[in-house]
């Protein structure tokens, strides 16, 4: 969850943009979009059990992190048909994220998969330099992920040569991320999910520059947000969502057939252990279990407790398998766009006294209903993350 090319349509894009979107914020909420609430629910509707399902993942990629490993559950389940990788900075840098998605796809035999580089920069623009007058009003941020070093000059001069060293593919640099996914999803009117991995600009650059294509988009499914809990960057505020919060909060104001969010609530109680990593390195010999082997190795063997959180990892798990979501809740979720110690915090309005989830008009103009994540059953999606890293390549 965690680390800019530059659009081929430049920074002038983004400004564009911004300066439209910001006007065009709050969308009305069509009665339409109204559906019955879910308190709980046994399995995630916004799922498929279907093969070859499309797919377009936007991320902000890093070398084996939560979003490489969500990639290679998908690509290694033989049951979608990954369209292409739109690449953001978030965790990583665009080069950094671009480079270490067509590595990645290398490594796993998918060097086919287009990887389209893409917003180099939040939608309103780098905040890097004026963070340490944020964190003197706000206190200190916990993860500041790309921010906290310099951009590279390009996708094949990182500050670190990537894992099993530079990709021999090249990205794909004839149309900007936003006019890629809005290009397949016309091509592929009602098949594909948007996985929205990292922060949302490239996603929220495609709706408001190609609005046509909401209605065509099958479903979207998010990692990002901290609904009933604290944030994990600043105390309000979740990663993904901090980073850009404006393109988060258009994002998830586009009424979308279905929405589905991971957040932190779930993600962060889910933990990988030794336990997990045992049973990755212990089976098949494939360039990916060698992977794991050789990057968090070292780590295991210095701290055998260590744990961490597998983020992305959960969207995959619950697309692939619905009946992994063991708990599922209706809310009209919004992110707070006001510059303050709230900068990117999400709400999560649910039901009340005074507040029918039926009724569009008792929730904040412009917000829509959607499906937040809750719990997962361990023991399933442990097992399913393990059988797809151990899958033959």
């Amino acid at each position: 969850m965690v680390h800019t090319v530059k659009m081929s349509r430049g920074p002038a894009l983004v400004s564009a943009v911004a300066a439209a979107v910001l006007g065009a914020v709050l969308l009305a909420v069509p009665a339409s979009q109204a559906q019955p609430v879910s308190r709980v629910a046994l399995a995630a509707p916004v799922a498929t059990t279907a093969a070859n399902e499309k797919v377009i993942m936007d991320v902000d990629m890093g070398q084996l992190n939560d979003d490489a490993v969500a990639m290679f559950m998908l690509a290694n389940s033989k049951k979608v048909d990954l369209l292409g990788i739109t690449v953001v900075a978030g965790n990583t840098w665009v080069e950094e994220g671009t480079a270490y998605s067509l590595r990645q796809l290398e490594l796993i035999k998918h060097q086919n998969v287009p990887v389209v580089p893409g917003g180099g920069e939040p939608l309103m623009g780098s905040r890097q330099a004026t963070l340490a007058a944020e964190q003197d009003l706000f206190g200190n941020l916990e993860y500041m992920g790309a921010y906290a070093r310099q951009r590279p000059p390009s996708y094949r001069e990182l500050a670190t040569t990537p894992y099993g060293g530079y990709p021999t593919t090249k990205p794909s640099t004839k149309q900007a991320a936003a006019q890629f996914i809005a290009d397949q999803v016309k091509k592929y009117p009602n098949q594909v999910t948007l996985f929205v991995l990292g922060p949302a600009t490239n996603v929220a650059l495609a709706v408001r520059t190609y609005p046509e294509i909401v209605p065509l988009v099958k479903q979207v499914i998010y990692m990002g947000g901290a609904i009933d809990i604290p944030g994990n960057t600043s105390p309000a505020a979740e990663f993904n969502w901090w980073f850009d919060p404006e393109s988060a909060k258009i994002v998830l104001r586009t009424p979308f057939k279905r929405q589905l969010v991971v957040p932190n609530d779930v993600a962060e109680r889910v933990f990988y252990t030794k336990k997990e990593y045992d049973r990755i390195v212990s089976g098949r010999d494939t360039p990916l279990t060698r992977m794991f082997r050789d990057l968090q190795g070292p780590r295991f063997q210095a701290d055998p407790a260590r744990q961490s959180f597998v983020w992305d990892s959960i969207t995959s798990a619950v697309f692939l398998d619905p009946s992994i979501a063991t708990k599922i809740e209706d809310r009209y979720v919004d992110v707070d766009t006001t510059f303050g110690p709230d900068y990117g915090r999400s709400l999560g309005y649910g039901p009340s006294r005074n507040r029918d989830m039926n009724k569009p008009e008792n929730f904040p103009g412009g917000t829509q209903k959607v499906q937040v994540l809750f719990d997962i059953n361990r023991d399933a999606f442990w097992n399913l993350y393990v059988d797809l890293m151990t899958r033959p390549i």
